[in-house]
């Protein structure tokens, strides 16, 4: 019991790191479009945030393999299986956001540099994956409520 407790308890706390590391990062990110100051800022603080999105996520996956063998109540495995799938989705395009946020800050314009369709493209899709990878942080917490 003591066990399914603490599983429990890691995985809350790694839904509140990532889920709550992402919905920070994509609302800065909103933020910085229209002000250069946060664009600024956010570059410096990202590195942060992802790691707390990293560790969350972590915690999130070691807890979600333990507690299912600690669980006495009956769980819907069609359900856990999409769940299961769907992180591994975050994590994917955890990995390719965190390649493409490199390639953004190399390619970022310097001073009164306009930007190059290359970094301008990068950035689009920077900002298509984050959407996406927001949406499926949302649905499998949403999923969690029904397992």
């Amino acid at each position: 019991m003591v066990m399914l407790e603490l599983f429990n308890f890691l995985h809350f706390i790694g839904l509140v790191f990532g889920l709550g590391g992402a919905t920070i990062a994509t609302i800065i990110s909103i933020k910085a479009d229209k002000d250069k100051d946060i664009a600024k800022a956010f570059g410096k603080i990202i590195p942060t945030i992802s790691k707390l999105i990293w560790i969350g996520l972590i915690l999130l996956i070691i807890s979600g393999i333990a507690l299912p063998f600690y669980i006495t109540w009956p769980l819907n495995k069609q359900l856990l299986i999409i769940k299961h799938v769907l992180v591994a989705w975050i994590v994917v395009i955890g990995i390719s956001i965190g390649i493409t946020a490199k390639k953004v800050s190399v390619l970022a314009p310097v001073g009164k540099e306009n930007p190059s369709i290359y970094f301008l493209k990068i950035k689009k899709l920077m900002k298509s994956l984050s959407i996406i990878n927001i949406i499926l942080w949302y649905l499998v917490t949403l999923m969690s409520a029904f397992v």
